[in-house]
């Protein structure tokens, strides 16, 4: 939660700074920011599509998740892309590249080049934080069983 409440002020501090500063970030070039913030943002997409799976797991086992996957649905209404990387639903990795199954269809933000890597850091740390959660309700349940046994 106090990722979301970081999230909010960093957003209306953005907001307020781009509305008074009248800079504009239509066409850009890639910067090393940006690039890392790509890095990052891929990286949360690979944690996200795992999550799908863990998802599957949760229903299967019939463990209730329900507070979890509430910040799962605000983390997808959160992430966006980065710019001069949009629509980038294919991802390399080290067996070649693969479509991506998640995908971000949410709108740019007006930031800066800084303020996208810090965006993304902070919605990376967020997912991380989404799959601990689901990990431990999934080893807790098997925890449970083993007592049992």
């Amino acid at each position: 939660m106090k990722n979301t409440v970081r999230i909010s002020v960093f957003l209306i501090l953005s907001i307020f700074y781009f509305q008074c500063s009248g800079h504009k970030h239509e066409e850009r070039e890639i910067t090393k920011e940006l690039e890392e913030a790509n890095t990052i943002h891929q990286k949360s997409l690979d944690i996200r599509e795992e999550l799908m799976e863990l998802e599957k797991a949760l229903k299967e086992a019939e463990i209730e998740y329900t507070e979890v996957k509430d910040l799962l649905k605000i983390w997808d209404k959160d992430i966006i892309e980065v710019p001069g990387f949009e629509h980038s639903h294919d991802h390399d990795d080290d067996h070649g590249a693969y479509e991506r199954k998640y995908h971000v269809h949410n709108p740019m933000k007006p930031f800066s080049d800084p303020e996208h890597l810090e965006y993304q850091k902070v919605m990376h740390d967020e997912i991380l934080e989404i799959q601990e959660r689901m990990r431990v309700l999934l080893a807790e349940k098997v925890m449970d069983e083993e007592g049992e046994n």
